[in-house]
């Protein structure tokens, strides 16, 4: 049984990098198609972080974030489904679920710095400058 321990020890850090290298795709992919450079990413204390030039289009902030969160939800639901494979893959499968389900859900928590907190900014502002939302 020692080695299954290390086999499922490389799969969660397997899960844990490339989720977040992929999460991190997601918001260069929306970065790029709505006019934005994206010249890399960064470490920080929270994990990692992707740097763009937004050529003078902040307002599209929100879009970016979403693109994360759709990558993220995406990666979700293709390990719930692979935990209808036989054991013992379901059980790997389960902990990229559970890994990327935690991440989705603390994502969209609207703080500053989560993408939930810029998806809030960008309905905020768009509702501030709306003539309909009553407001100026």
């Amino acid at each position: 049984m020692p080695g299954i321990f290390g086999v499922v020890v490389v799969w969660a850090i397997c899960v844990v990098g490339g989720s977040a290298l992929l999460h991190e795709a997601g918001h260069a992919c929306t970065a790029r198609a709505v006019g934005w450079k994206v010249v890399g990413l960064r470490w920080r204390w929270y994990g990692l972080a992707l740097m763009a030039d937004t050529n003078g289009k902040p307002e599209q902030t929100w879009k970016v974030a979403l693109g994360g969160l759709a990558a993220t939800g995406v990666l979700a639901l293709g390990f719930l489904a692979g935990t209808t494979l036989p054991e013992p893959f379901s059980a790997l499968f389960a902990i990229g679920f559970a890994f990327n389900a935690g991440a989705f859900l603390t994502n969209l928590v609207p703080v500053r710095w989560l993408d939930g907190g810029h998806v809030l900014a960008g309905i905020r502002e768009s509702r501030a400058g709306d003539p309909g939302s009553g407001r100026l």
